[in-house]
C-alpha cells in the first residue's frame, strides 16, 4: 500500500533525492548511511510499485514516483 511505501524514512528520502534528479547507488548509500542490503530492498519495494525505474546510469522517478513526490501532504514526511 500507500502507506506502507511512506511510512519508511529510507524511502521517503530516496525518492524526494530522485525527485531532484537521476543519481546513483553509491550517492544514495553515501548521503543516506544505507547498507547495501537495505538500499536494494527500498528500490526493490519502489520498482516493484512503479515509482522507481533503472534509465541507462543510475535511477530514476517515474511519472508516478513524481507525482507522488508533489503531493503536498508528503513533502512534509520528509526527514
Amino acid at each position: 500500500s500507500i502507506f506502507q511505501t511512506f511510512s519508511n524514512e529510507h524511502r521517503i528520502n530516496i525518492l524526494y533525492e530522485l525527485y531532484e534528479g537521476p543519481t546513483n547507488w553509491s550517492e544514495l548509500m553515501y548521503k543516506y548511511r544505507i547498507n547495501s542490503k537495505s538500499l536494494k530492498d527500498h528500490l526493490t519495494h519502489l520498482f516493484e510499485r512503479g515509482y522507481v525505474e533503472k534509465p541507462d546510469s543510475g535511477y530514476a522517478l517515474t511519472r508516478e514516483g513524481r507525482e507522488l513526490c508533489e503531493f503536498k501532504f508528503l513533502k512534509g514526511l520528509r526527514s
